[in-house]
């Protein structure tokens, strides 16, 4: 087990989307409200590029499209997504009050408040975080090593790769979800959500 001073708090690097957002399930409902032809159930099985939609690559790429045209025209889009199923809120406020953490984030902008504000606004409203500090960048490695985590945890392969490779001595974890399936990591384990996240943080595991 780690053991850290009494005054040292582990820094520790939480993405948004998928690990405490459910971003995935609403651009699932725009997708049923948009393309009549699409269930719901037909997102059971997907990846980066959905190509578990049983679509040709250019229907695909037309939901897709049309999808985050709505997104990007709705007014702040990023206050409004619902908590990831399973993720405990108190959890949340916990590993934020023992650790220092930061939230990463490759949000899109669409209109409204600046992105980063609106992500910061969502923390604040569904885990009383009062100051949560976010970073919008797809720059996950960069900021990984400028930061110097600990732990971090992400639901994206790439992601994950990225930062283990920036800073080694970081416990990189991905998050399970349906587009991540069969992806095995050299180094990096799967947990199951959040709150097994936080559990392993909070143990100094």
């Amino acid at each position: 087990m780690i053991q850290f001073p009494k005054d040292a708090k582990r820094i520790v690097g939480c993405d948004l989307d998928d690990v405490l957002a459910d971003f995935i399930s609403v651009f699932m409902k725009i997708a049923d409200a948009r393309y009549k032809s699409i269930r719901s159930d037909e997102y059971v099985n997907y990846d980066w590029e959905w190509t578990g939609l049983g679509k040709t690559p250019e229907d695909t790429q037309t939901i897709i499209d049309g999808v985050w045209a709505e997104i990007l025209n709705t007014e702040n889009f990023w206050e409004e997504l619902p908590i990831e199923s399973g993720v405990d809120p108190w959890l949340v406020s916990d590993l934020n009050h023992k650790a220092k953490v930061y939230f990463p984030t490759a949000r899109a902008i669409c209109r409204g408040r600046d992105v980063g504000e609106q992500s910061a606004y969502w923390l604040r409203k569904n885990f009383m975080l009062p100051f949560p500090t976010v970073f919008v960048s797809d720059q996950k490695g960069p900021l990984a090593a400028a930061l110097k985590y600990d732990y971090f945890i992400d639901d994206r392969p790439k992601n994950c790769v990225e930062v283990k490779k920036a800073r080694p001595e970081c416990k990189v974890f991905l998050k399970d979800a349906g587009h991540n399936q069969g992806v095995v990591l050299p180094e990096i384990p799967r947990v199951m959500g959040f709150n097994d996240f936080a559990g392993i943080v909070l143990r100094g595991e």
